[in-house]
């Protein structure tokens, strides 16, 4: 694969075991295809980018971002 094809994304985890990780990232793979190749589940997490949530069908890009794990109970 073209390395130029490829998005270096900082991700940082909160709620989770482990804390950071750099992973490379094909162009055009969204948040949600992100997150299942990291053995995490989209719909137990919110995605943050810049301060702001970014809805996990959005495209990946470039930098870094921090994953929240929300937990809920009733």
């Amino acid at each position: 694969m073209n390395t130029e094809s490829l998005l270096k994304v900082k991700v940082k985890f909160l709620g989770f075991d482990k804390k950071e990780d750099v992973v490379e990232v094909s162009r055009g793979k969204t948040y949600s295809a992100l997150l299942e190749e990291m053995g995490v589940n989209p719909e137990t997490v919110v995605v943050i980018k810049d301060g702001v949530p970014v809805p996990v069908d959005e495209r990946v890009e470039e930098g870094e971002v921090t994953i929240i794990r929300v937990i809920s109970g009733g």
